[in-house]
């Protein structure tokens, strides 16, 4: 028989051990309860904060990664690489011939240097092209098309009997500009300083040039990129071949150079990669000879920027955006016209 009030609670079917048992494994459900709750917030947490991370980091990975290059281009990236020799006509071969110069005279001395990052035309700038340029902007077509527009079925030649000024002008129509010497080297030779964009030996029939005195047209003028073996270690075609190419920049000595030339004097302006056409009357072996070295991505030759031949043309560069531009499309801030008249 219970003998107090305590006896008695505890004979009401709930012996005092068990009831206080239930009472610690409820108040245990509980906690493990409010951790569960507490590992799901954790994990929530943790998950958003992956998710600002990965939006936040992937436009900058990306942005390395893969380069928006305009329509056409090909990027040059920055980075160090070879302009010049320093090789020497020892011989003077050159001046044997009746050449203006001795062979890498003006190309001395070699250097590596470094340019930003920049874009250029994979190939060079088309009839097609040039055509449009003209119907938007009433510029005058060139004179070999008696007319307004180009022949028939020469579409994708590349454009000739453009002056320095007529490339200029389409380059600033297209958004772009010519490039200077040093990205049209780069853009050549590649980082390795090769001395043909294809590599260190001239091969034969491998760009659009002439191989023959007796046929110093060669195969003619031929649409840009029909001759993919010779493209650059950058994938741009035509840097020899076809057609000369407008640079930006004045023939000025390098820095450093010793050759003396009246030719430097910011009268004529730089053209680069050779043509299809022959280069004058000399024995076969002198002409292949010639057309080799003046194939080098480094030669420059050099002409008054109002001449407009048949085997000079061009191709067009761009500036990279900045990094802010390309990431996160914000471009630099223009001053205004009021604070550009005070200054």
């Amino acid at each position: 028989m219970p003998t107090s009030f305590t006896e008695s609670n505890n004979f009401s079917g709930h012996p005092f051990g068990l009831r206080e048992k239930s009472v610690n494994l409820l108040f245990r459900s509980k906690s493990i309860k409010g951790t569960d709750i507490n590992v799901s917030m954790f994990i929530k947490a943790q998950n958003f904060l992956r998710v600002v991370l990965v939006s936040i980091l992937s436009p900058l990975f990306l942005a390395g990664c893969f380069e928006n290059v305009p329509e056409g281009m090909v990027y040059i990236p920055s980075g160090e690489f070879t302009i010049g020799t320093n090789e020497e006509d020892l011989e003077n071969h050159a001046l044997s011939l009746g050449l203006d110069k001795p062979w890498y005279a003006d190309e001395s001395p070699e250097r590596r240097t470094d340019i930003p990052g920049f874009y250029i035309d994979r190939y060079e700038v088309t009839n097609l092209q040039y055509y449009i340029f003209c119907q938007s902007t009433d510029h005058k077509p060139p004179r070999a098309w008696r007319g307004q527009k180009f022949p028939e079925g020469e579409d994708n030649l590349p454009v000739t009997y453009v002056s320095f000024f007529d490339a200029a002008a389409y380059a600033l129509w297209a958004g772009k500009r010519l490039p200077n010497e040093m990205e049209w080297e780069k853009a050549a030779r590649g980082r390795a300083g090769f001395v043909y964009p294809w590599g260190d030996d001239f091969k034969t029939g491998i760009a659009n040039l002439a191989t023959s005195p007796r046929n110093k047209t060669g195969q003619g003028l031929k649409p840009v990129g029909s001759f993919p073996k010779s493209a650059s270690p950058y994938g741009v075609h035509d840097m020899v071949g076809n057609v000369w190419e407008w640079v930006w920049d004045y023939y000025e000595p390098y820095p450093n150079n010793n050759f003396k030339t009246p030719a430097y004097d910011k009268k004529h302006y730089v053209v680069r990669g050779m043509s299809y056409m022959g280069v004058g009357h000399f024995s076969k072996k002198n002409f292949s000879k010639v057309v080799a070295m003046k194939s080098r991505s480094s030669f420059r030759e050099h002409i008054g920027p109002l001449a407009y031949k048949k085997d000079i043309g061009f191709r067009c560069a761009k500036d990279r955006p900045s990094f802010m531009e390309r990431v996160f499309g914000i471009k630099p801030s223009q001053p205004e016209e009021e604070e550009q008249a005070d200054i």
